[in-house]
């Protein structure tokens, strides 16, 4: 018994691990947990950070976006218009008492695109409204939209001109030399032009594809003028004339029955009355710009 007992303290003094073999072991061990440690947050810093980038991203796409959506829009609607329709989203109208309407119309235009391929068509008419749009600008009208080969803009409304109806006038005295001074054979474009002045209401129209739109007897009657206008003339009615006759030439009165109008008074613009030498120059806004068609 005694001798087993002896036996069984010897075997447990060889199984006994040394303190160093332990501490090596520890000190493994504890390395090792922290490299895993190490990795895992490694891993989880890397991942936030991929996380982190890809928000970053998607919301500079967002902004990129949004900025293209706002671009757009306003190629659509005018800014105040876009503003309150962004805000609000709630139906957009509004009265303007004293609007001046320009009506623009390329005559026989069909004849000359019958001759034409379609590439040459959608060339011609993008050049020409696309000069257009650029003395739009510079007079201050708003452009409201184009009708197959005719041309629509209003003065007056959120973004008005001092004057509407001299900057109207400019603009199609504008048109007509830009037109004129840029025409070529075999396609020799001219102009005929409606003028009207009185009240219009604008607003908003549809839901999806919507436009921005002018309603009244003012649009009406610059559309019928236009219809009668004679090429290269512009034709405007009496309180268009009325507002301009101390600033512009005319010639008239003309008697035209209008169709849903009955009999109208209209006048033809001449042009800006010559300046005595000593007169200032008229407005910056009211400068032609260098024709453009045809460069």
């Amino acid at each position: 018994m005694f001798d087993f007992l002896l036996a069984d303290a010897h075997a447990a003094q060889k199984l006994a691990i040394p303190l160093r073999t332990s501490m090596v072991f520890f000190a493994l061990n504890f390395i090792a947990v922290a490299t895993i440690i190490y990795v895992l947050l490694r891993y989880s810093i890397q991942e936030k950070r991929k996380v982190q980038e890809r928000l970053e991203e998607a919301h500079r796409q967002l902004l990129y976006e949004q900025r293209r959506s706002e671009k757009l829009l306003l190629n659509i609607l005018p800014a105040p218009v876009a503003e309150r329709l962004k805000n609000s989203g709630q139906t957009i109208a509004d009265g303007f008492p004293a609007a001046t309407v320009i009506f623009a119309d390329l005559v026989d235009f069909t004849r000359i695109a019958s001759r034409m391929t379609p590439e040459q068509v959608f060339g011609m008419l993008n050049q020409v409204f696309s000069a257009f749009d650029d003395l739009c600008e510079c007079h201050g009208l708003e452009k409201i939209k184009t009708i197959g080969d005719a041309y629509l803009a209003v003065a007056g409304l959120d973004r008005s001109p001092a004057d509407p109806a001299a900057a109207s006038a400019d603009f199609a005295l504008a048109m007509q030399a830009a037109l004129r001074d840029g025409r070529s054979e075999p396609q020799r474009l001219e102009l005929r032009i409606g003028i009207s002045t009185g009240p219009v209401v604008a607003g908003v129209v549809g839901k999806h594809k919507f436009i921005y739109d002018v309603w009244g007897d003012t649009v009406n009657l610059a559309s019928r003028i236009t219809g009668e206008c004679a090429p290269g003339a512009i034709l405007c009615d009496a309180a268009t004339r009325q507002r301009l006759a101390d600033r512009f030439d005319f010639s008239g009165p003309l008697d035209l029955q209008i169709r849903g109008k009955g009999a109208a008074t209209v006048y033809r613009l001449l042009g800006r009355k010559l300046r005595p030498l000593s007169a200032p120059e008229p407005p910056a806004s009211h400068q032609t710009p260098k024709p453009i068609i045809g460069q």
